[in-house]
């Protein structure tokens, strides 16, 4: 993260935390990563973006961004922020996107994709801790916003759509954003996940004492969910297809599966949604996952196109085999 100047930062202290924020340029240069290393081999390139709802939503947004942390009392830093630059250009409340990390990896490694969401008006708040399957963190983040929104001073006073609020994460973080959606349905008001893993990968680490605290159930989801997946050959192990299927099988709520075969000319796979710094590929993805929080936090009719009516977009585009919705 570059560092902030003293006379650029703005430091808002509630309860146990402080978030410090600071201007950056608009959605220019990106970094990052997430579970496991990037792929080899030669691959077959993705299609020409053509269909309208991909295309209105892959290119980065037309808001400026910045980026903060939220600093513990003892001065940690445990969220990463990204958010719009100027929230009087948005026109509207800024909905609230909490995001969950896979396995020891870092908001910073996914910075395109939690970047490409703020440049669209979201504030995207992520916990840093190396392990976030229970979802509580997730959850925490969230409220602290929500909380925010109300403190006299902080940069996000009077600017968030508190009663709009994703919970989104890629492999143990997905799970960590079902277990914070089916903890928190008062709270939590759709769900986004990247390759959430078959449950038999679930086990203790050192932010779930046993599996059962990281175990989720995407069956007892009460809010709508997107789950998004690829054909890779690191998901034919930790979030196969069928995987996928079976989740979005076992819902009774509103529900899209998006399947994804290529990104940015390669295979899409486990990793993708990384940055390109990392190995990653995340561009295909973008577009999707950004209609999905436009459709569901901001009511787009335009975003709602991909998933609703007599032929959802999702569902025709050749690259996202295997797609569905109900």
């Amino acid at each position: 993260m570059m560092n902030i100047s003293r006379a650029a930062r703005v430091a808002v202290r509630h309860g146990r935390r402080t978030v410090v924020t600071g201007r950056r340029a608009g959605a220019a240069a990106l970094s990052a990563a997430l579970l496991v290393g990037p792929l080899m081999g030669v691959a077959a390139a993705a299609p020409a973006i053509s269909y309208p709802v991909q295309a209105a939503y892959t290119p980065t947004g037309p808001y400026a961004t910045a980026t903060g942390v939220v600093t513990s009392a003892s001065g940690q830093v445990i969220d990463d922020l990204y958010y719009p630059g100027n929230y009087s250009a948005l026109g509207f409340q800024s909905p609230i996107v909490t995001w969950g990390d896979g396995t020891d990896a870092t908001p910073a490694m996914v910075s395109v994709l939690l970047r490409h969401l703020a440049s669209y008006g979201f504030t995207v708040i992520a916990p840093t801790l190396a392990n976030t399957g229970s979802g509580n963190e997730i959850d925490a983040a969230a409220h602290y916003l929500v909380t925010q929104d109300s403190v006299p001073g902080s940069v996000f006073a009077g600017h968030l759509d508190v009663g709009e609020v994703a919970a989104a994460g890629v492999s143990q973080g997905a799970g960590g954003a079902v277990r914070a959606a089916t903890n928190d349905p008062a709270l939590i008001r759709t769900v986004l996940t990247f390759s959430l893993p078959n449950t038999f990968w679930v086990g203790p680490n050192p932010d779930c004492p046993t599996a059962a605290d990281c175990m989720y159930n995407p069956a007892a989801l009460t809010q709508p969910v997107f789950f998004i997946s690829t054909h890779g050959p690191l998901d034919s192990i930790i979030a196969s297809p069928a995987t996928e299927q079976a989740f979005f099988a076992s819902t009774t709520v509103h529900a899209a599966l998006g399947i994804i075969r290529n990104s940015d000319g390669r295979p899409a796979d486990h990793n993708s949604v990384q940055d390109p710094a990392y190995g990653g590929n995340p561009d295909g993805e973008l577009g999707y996952a950004t209609a999905w929080l436009e459709y569901q936090l901001r009511h787009s009719a335009t975003a709602a196109a991909a998933f609703t009516g007599p032929h959802p977009e999702l569902l025709s585009n050749p690259n996202w085999p295997g797609s569905a919705r109900r």
